[in-house]
């Protein structure tokens, strides 16, 4: 088995899955799919397994198939959004496997407190960072890359997926016409919208970039935002860019989202233009602090995804106890 972690002994299965198929009608290839998650995990673990199986599931429709072949011990459900609002085609399948359960996890206390109204309880586990990954921002050895580095300074910027049903594009459009001084950089691909024609020349859209570079460029922004819209979803959101700017040391200014309660004392909060105008300039003065970025990363450290790991370990321990006593 794996190394011991919280007391237990685990091995992690995560099932490589094909993308290929795409031939068969979809009721057919959701079976094949399943058979072959389910040999992998056979394969891998279950054939030799002494220990209990605990199946970590998010909103998948092989979790039900998956949950009907290995026989867990534990079925987790680990709720990333407000998938209701999101995705309510999919309401059905997640009501399923919520009723499959035995714990559920939130990213959010929104989401928490809905499953409270159903009468289930629910454990808050937000989303977490990648410390080291991020904080490589910080190291004198990386280097901003050279499409960001010609760029004049000071550099706002957003970094992830812009999509409308999340983002307040018109504040990053509007902060970039208020101070031609700036330069607003967005880095991320464009989802459901379409940048317009006529630009403010201070505002560079450099599109999608791979996930290994996010902290070179993340080196060369003075202030990062989260500028998200006030709905049902942002509400019930865990945004992980708030977790990786903070780890790489940079200044943040957001709009209110669950998390920043967390790390109130190194962020800035905005919801309007003129509040974002503001807050910018604040966070200006100190964005490039060298104990400021540090103060930071030390606050953000506390979020691993390690850490995150030993919270729902905990949780999964005990309720694999609790098992055990009802035998």
């Amino acid at each position: 088995m794996g190394r011991a972690i919280n007391g237990l002994n685990m091995k992690v299965v995560t099932p490589v899955l094909p993308i290929t198929f795409r031939f068969l009608p979809r009721r057919l290839r959701r079976k094949l799919i399943a058979l072959l998650a389910t040999l992998q995990v056979h394969r891998q673990i279950v054939e030799d397994l002494k220990e209990p199986l605990v199946l970590w599931s998010y909103l998948n429709e092989l979790t039900i198939a998956l949950r009907r072949r290995l026989k867990p011990a534990l079925l987790c459900y680990h709720c990333l959004d407000d998938f209701a609002v999101l995705l309510p085609k999919e309401r059905y399948l997640e009501k399923m496997i919520e009723n499959l359960a035995d714990l559920l996890f939130v990213v959010s206390p929104t989401l928490q407190q809905r499953y409270a109204i159903q009468g289930r309880q629910a454990f808050l586990l937000p989303n977490g960072v990648d410390v080291d990954h991020f904080a490589q921002a910080l190291s004198p050895d990386t280097c901003v890359p050279e499409d960001m580095a010609n760029l004049s300074s000071p550099r706002i910027g957003f970094v992830g997926t812009v999509d409308p049903a999340w983002v307040d594009t018109e504040i990053l459009l509007q902060i970039a016409q208020a101070r031609p001084d700036w330069s607003v950089i967005i880095i991320g691909p464009l989802v459901n919208w379409y940048q317009p024609k006529k630009l403010p020349p201070n505002c560079f859209f450099l599109g999608a970039r791979p996930y290994q570079t996010i902290p070179a460029y993340l080196k060369g922004l003075d202030v990062c935002l989260i500028p998200f819209k006030d709905n049902a979803i942002t509400r019930s959101a865990s945004p992980l860019k708030l977790y990786e700017y903070l780890a790489a040391g940079r200044a943040v200014v957001t709009s209110p989202v669950p998390d920043q309660l967390n790390f109130s004392p190194v962020t800035w909060l905005a919801q309007t233009t003129e509040e974002f105008l503001r807050a910018i300039e604040e966070a200006l003065k100190v964005a490039n602090d060298y104990r400021e970025q540090q103060r930071r990363l030390s606050i953000v450290s506390q979020h691993s995804w390690q850490q995150r790991a030993k919270t729902a370990l905990s949780h999964v321990q005990h309720a694999l106890a609790s098992l055990l006593l009802n035998r």
